[in-house]
């Protein structure tokens, strides 16, 4: 099993009992970050992350519905990673950039966890 970077141990301990925000990601990787980051990049290592957790099998990348809660996503791989580019890029309606962030959601799977539990 390969070992989880200092972000990914974070995002699942921050998983363990609820989806984490993609805005919360962010949050992460940039107080992680040795340097100060513009958004842009910002929004690049959140989504290689969460996208690297994903192709692992710890999670899964969705968005959060008022009327069924959270709904993964289907796609992986590349799919996936142009699926998370469009939704951010183009929120829903009536949903601006900000509120579209914290809607993006990562669920945390039980082998992320597992993983997560593992580690030294």
């Amino acid at each position: 099993m390969r070992r989880l970077s200092d972000v990914e141990l974070e995002i699942i301990e921050n998983g363990e009992d609820d989806w984490v925000l993609f805005a919360h990601v962010m949050g992460i990787v940039a107080d992680s970050s040795r340097t100060t980051l513009s958004e842009p990049e910002v929004l690049e290592i959140a989504s290689s992350v969460c996208l690297d957790l994903c192709e692992s099998g710890f999670a899964k990348l969705g968005r959060y519905t008022d009327k069924e809660a959270f709904v993964a996503w289907p796609e992986s791989g590349a799919e996936l990673r142009r699926r998370l580019r469009n939704e951010i890029d183009h929120p829903p309606r009536g949903i601006d950039r900000e509120l579209n962030l914290m809607r993006i959601m990562v669920d945390i799977l039980p082998e992320g966890l597992r993983a997560w539990k593992q580690e030294p």
